[in-house]
């Protein structure tokens, strides 16, 4: 799940909400797990939240069960509180979505 790059997409509420450099900095969490050679479930979800003034990044999925956080400061934007959930459908690529608009 989640190798090719070339078939991402995004909803519109995210492409008019979520800054870009969010959206990069996600898609490179998953981007490593890859490289790494990690099982990656279709659903992976990220729980953003604000820590201090940055942003925490809560990166779960549900098979196999995993879970990591990251805190990052952001050079370009205000951190976030919301869910974000990437999916990969196979050969028809991968979205990057909120829960509501699913």
């Amino acid at each position: 799940m989640f190798e090719d790059q070339g078939k991402r997409y995004m909803t519109r509420s995210i492409a008019e909400t979520l800054h870009i450099e969010i959206q990069l900095f996600l898609w490179s969490l998953l981007d490593e797990k890859v490289s790494k050679e990690e099982e990656l479930d279709y659903l992976q979800v990220f729980e953003l939240s604000v820590k201090n003034g940055k942003q925490c990044i809560i990166h779960r999925q549900e098979q196999p069960p995993n879970k990591q956080q990251w805190i990052v400061e952001l050079q370009h934007t205000k951190p976030l509180n919301c869910t974000i959930w990437c999916m990969d459908n196979g050969s028809e690529g991968q979205i990057m979505l909120y829960p509501s608009d699913y």
